[in-house]
């Protein structure tokens, strides 16, 4: 594998290993790297292999204690989607490569728990695969979060245990939950769509909240359709 330019070139093999433990999609906020494209009745690959620790040491999230195979490797590289590339570059104080890190981690540790993002044949085998995330995600609110009455983590340890788990698991687990409602689609009814969409927004504010970056308005709290997704009627 070569660098050119800042711009990783990864052999066949590594680059794969990359868009299978991503499930195809933007570390950050999810979006399908390949969108399709009506007019070339195509999908369109718009993947961008982006450096965690930067390539050159003047670049963001430079280390110069790491040496440029290092620097290079595949495990110093997510993908994004264009947009969120260009915010992480631009706002390095905000992702750090600690975080970048821990998200591709966990990220693929999600990704490995349901075997991927694949399409399913049928809403009981979509059914299976929301539920482990969505078991995943209640045991570490109950075991890890706030008291459910006065919303107390008790101590400021206890608080910043809670944050790390919010950003390095409950956030992945949900982006991952939300790419499976995209990718099944034909699966999915209007109402679970939508549901899709407000759980990407409530992540998203969760994300932020918890990153310490403003809000623009009240955080979006979690749809409590969400733990129906792909269930039949009277379940």
């Amino acid at each position: 594998m070569a660098c050119t330019s800042g711009r990783p070139t990864l052999g066949q093999d590594a680059d794969r290993a990359l868009f299978a433990e991503s499930a195809g999609t933007c570390l950050l906020c999810n979006t399908t790297l390949f969108p399709s494209d009506p007019k070339r009745k195509r999908s369109i690959p718009i993947a961008e292999r982006a450096h965690i620790v930067a390539h050159s040491d003047d670049g963001p999230r430079a280390d110069s204690g790491i040496s440029q195979p290092d620097r290079d490797s595949p495990s110093n590289i997510v993908l994004l989607c264009p947009n969120c590339h260009t915010k992480v570059d631009k706002a390095p104080e905000s992702y750090p490569a600690d975080y970048l890190t821990k998200a591709k981690e966990a990220r693929k540790q999600a990704v490995s728990r349901i075997g991927g993002t694949p399409s399913f044949s049928s809403r009981m085998e979509a059914r299976k695969a929301a539920r482990r995330i969505l078991l995943r995600n209640r045991i570490l609110f109950e075991t890890k979060g706030p008291d459910p009455i006065t919303g107390s983590t008790g101590s400021r340890e206890k608080a910043a245990v809670w944050s790390s788990c919010i950003l390095n698991e409950i956030v992945p687990n949900s982006r991952l939950l939300v790419a499976l409602i995209e990718v099944n689609e034909d699966l999915a009814t209007a109402e679970e769509m939508e549901t899709a969409e407000l759980l990407r927004q409530h992540t998203d504010a969760l994300e932020s909240k918890h990153k310490g970056e403003p809000l623009l308005g009240p955080a979006p709290r979690f749809p409590a359709r969400a733990e129906k997704i792909f269930t039949e009627e009277g379940e």
